[in-house]
């Protein structure tokens, strides 16, 4: 048999291996257990039918869900070895930056006065330590999920973890979160995320080595 005939018959019975990911039912199941911690702990917000007729509820969901999307991305990528995470990254910053520029925005059309209650609004003293609470609930779901994944960096991959975990969590939050200006959601959702990440990195050192 010639070379290339013996090369064509090996390859011949080999099926292309679908790349490494996240299964959407372990998302799933991640943000219905943060809804599920939600109930248990924090209650629906009283006025949620009115909410969401209303389009600050849905921008609200547009940032943690966008937010879910390119940390989801970004898992993806740094769990495939020698695979680039740059355009991930570059997600990441690009949603967190937008939802600045609309706060921004919304500052520049309030009055002066309103500016400090429109960025702290009520809850800022615990709004991000909540988020930070629901994520408890998604996190073992997501974790658990990315064991097809081969990270190689651990801590990266970690805190991308954390992050879609913490978007998860937010965006369950925001059922029962009653802020919904611009400018606190894109400071105080933004931070609870962020520490999630943070926990994420720390946690995926050790327990993302190979």
């Amino acid at each position: 048999m010639k070379t290339d005939d013996l090369i064509n018959a090996l390859a011949a019975g080999i099926e292309p291996v679908r790349p490494a990911r996240i299964h959407p039912l372990w998302i799933a199941a991640a943000f219905a257990a943060s809804v599920g911690g939600v109930l248990l702990l924090l209650g629906l917000r009283p006025d949620l039918s009115s909410a969401m007729t209303g389009p600050t509820f849905w921008l609200k969901a547009l940032y943690t869900t966008a937010m879910a999307g390119v940390a989801l991305f970004l898992v993806t990528r740094l769990g495939r070895p020698g695979v680039a995470a740059r355009r991930a990254l570059y997600g990441v910053f690009g949603t967190v930056g937008v939802a600045l520029v609309v706060a921004g925005v919304e500052l520049a059309l309030t009055p002066t006065a309103d500016w400090t209650r429109s960025w702290l609004g009520l809850t800022w003293t615990y709004c991000a330590r909540n988020i930070l609470m629901m994520s408890v609930f998604a996190a073992p779901l997501i974790w658990l999920g990315a064991r097809p994944l081969a990270p190689t960096r651990p801590m990266a991959s970690g805190a991308a973890l954390g992050l879609l975990t913490g978007a998860i969590a937010a965006t369950a939050y925001g059922l029962h979160c009653p802020e919904a200006t611009s400018p606190f959601v894109a400071t105080w959702y933004t931070l609870g995320m962020a520490l999630a990440a943070a926990i994420g990195a720390v946690i995926g050192r050790f327990a993302l080595r190979w």
